[in-house]
């Protein structure tokens, strides 16, 4: 494994930029693994990162010398480098040593998310989510239920930043993610679609989820807007006590995405 020693050498700033913002990601066509976690999950994936840095003491660890080891074997090229200069560029206060790149998929086209939609699927649609950690926990939840597509408006955080990444854990690399998708557009195509109103008289447990071809999560602060909740099939609600104003947009999309994985069962 050769080494980088300087903060000034190219790789290193190309992984500071990747770390410091978000759309670093589309400019540079790369996106950033912080972590032995997120490596691991994209070589469980088939895929392996371009290349990426470790430090001496990362490469301690047993679970981290087999993930390089495996990743260098399917093609990676990987660096040490000194502690000081991977605690200079890395996203995270306490980094796990370990930080890797990986060439960013190629955007699908809106006007074809349609066709890659399983004939039994639905599609997740998430309207302004702005919250990094809110975004990669929705991910993670479509992942863990079942669900393949997820189409973003725009307004949403940038999904392949680092810290939805994080909060994903490895989600991005089984889902197909569209991007600045006109969610009206596509409600009134995937029927039935249910949008998550919290003051929706229908609530969850008397909708056909096990239907639904589409579910839509609203902006943490403002909800669904109106244009896309008339464009839905229904606006459905979570039953809570009256002392419960609203939830928090991830747990309640995780949890319609979850009474639909369950319903499915039934």
């Amino acid at each position: 494994m050769k080494t980088i020693q300087s903060r000034d050498n190219p790789r290193i700033r190309q992984l500071a930029k990747l770390s410091q913002s978000p759309r670093e990601t589309k400019k540079q066509g790369f996106v950033l693994l912080d972590g032995v976690h997120l490596l691991k999950a994209l070589l469980d994936s088939e895929r392996h990162p371009a290349w990426g840095v470790v430090t001496e003491t990362a490469m301690q660890k047993e679970e981290i010398r087999e993930a390089i080891a495996l990743s260098e074997a399917r093609g990676s090229e990987w660096f040490e480098v000194p502690e000081t200069v991977l605690m200079s560029i890395a996203p995270t206060e306490h980094p796990s040593g370990v930080l890797a790149v990986w060439p960013h998929p190629n955007v699908t086209p809106s006007e074809s998310l349609l066709n890659q939609i399983p004939k039994e699927g639905c599609v997740l649609m998430l309207e302004e989510i702005q919250d990094p950690g809110n975004l990669g926990t929705l991910l993670r939840s479509a992942q863990a239920s079942g669900i393949q597509c997820v189409a973003l408006s725009e307004g949403c955080a940038e999904p392949w930043a680092p810290k939805v990444m994080r909060a994903a854990m490895g989600a991005h690399f089984y889902l197909n993610l569209i991007e600045k998708v006109d969610l009206i557009s596509l409600a009134q195509t995937c029927i039935p679609s249910y949008a998550a109103c919290g003051e929706a008289k229908q609530n969850i447990w008397q909708s056909p989820l096990s239907e639904a071809r589409g579910i839509a999560i609203g902006n943490e602060g403002s909800g669904i807007s109106l244009a896309l909740r008339q464009s839905c099939s229904a606006c459905i609600a979570i039953p809570m006590t009256a002392s419960c104003e609203s939830l928090n947009a991830a747990i309640a999309g995780s949890v319609l995405m979850f009474e639909r994985c369950r319903q499915l069962a039934v």
